[in-house]
């Protein structure tokens, strides 16, 4: 076939990383995101047993909300979820009758939330996870827990300046891929195994190969960054093979993302 009559590639499928700063927020930005939580949300918080959990359920639930009505047009007390059997939620379809319905995930570690959201027909699913570096306590025996024997090879056989952040990264990558197929860590992490080559993390969201053993199903492409200096962050997309993602990154705060403040990266 001549080239002017190639069928044109199908469009790349946007993917929005949103990492929000959490350090200090105004009581009354935290009143209008508990404002707009679900019934099931807040008979949660009333369950949380420490200020400090119910804020972070706060946070994590009310920017998340806010985030979605901006990629549906509802408002953000107006949303319904539902939840799969390990807990991983999901806009409910039948209150959005509008056409595709957004992937999303979430995580928060330290003073940050990471939320990933793509409303593109060809994203069946998205998970992701976002870690502080630090120094990780009992590391052999967490190595024969949750890495394959290369894996764990691997992480023992760093310098001490990158054991902890090697073991992160196989760590994030794995949850996120966990989180893609809608499973928890208790779903044997080691029924992955990455391949990690480049052990300095860069701003850039790259990819990273992953190897599915057993008869778990393959969560798709892994994808790795440094979101900021100090954290590992992880996508894990499904998606059709040929396709690959646009990520856009962005970054702001909860007053932020209620004042419609914003910074693309």
């Amino acid at each position: 076939m001549p080239e002017f009559c190639q069928e044109p590639s199908p469009p790349l499928p946007d993917i929005d990383l949103w990492l929000l700063s959490t350090e200090t927020v105004e009581a009354a930005d935290l009143a209008v995101l508990k404002t707009c939580l679900g019934p099931q949300e807040q008979a949660q918080l009333q369950r949380l047993g420490t200020a400090r959990a119910q804020r972070q359920l706060t946070l994590s639930r009310g920017c998340l909300r806010h985030l979605l009505s901006r990629y549906i047009e509802m408002a953000p007390g107006a949303l319904s979820f539902s939840y799969g059997w390990r807990g991983k939620p999901a806009l409910d379809p039948a209150s959005y009758g509008k056409g595709t319905v957004p992937q999303f995930n979430l995580s928060h570690s330290g003073e940050r939330l990471l939320v990933a959201v793509s409303g593109a027909a060809g994203v069946r699913a998205i998970g992701v996870d976002l870690e502080v570096l630090r120094p990780v306590t009992h590391l052999p025996g967490l190595c024969r827990r949750y890495l394959t024997p290369r894996e764990a090879a691997q992480v023992l056989a760093q310098p001490p300046s990158q054991v902890d952040q090697q073991f992160l990264r196989y760590w994030t990558g794995k949850e996120a891929c966990l989180k893609a197929l809608g499973l928890g860590i208790a779903d044997s992490m080691q029924s992955l195994e990455l391949a990690l080559t480049d052990l300095e993390l860069t701003p850039e969201v790259t990819p990273a190969g992953v190897t599915v053993q057993g008869d778990l199903d393959h969560p798709g492409q892994l994808y790795q960054w440094r979101p900021e200096p100090g954290y590992v962050g992880a996508i894990a997309v499904q998606l059709a093979p040929q396709l690959t993602p646009n990520f856009r990154l962005y970054q702001t705060t909860p007053a932020g993302l209620i004042g419609d403040r914003w910074e693309r990266r």
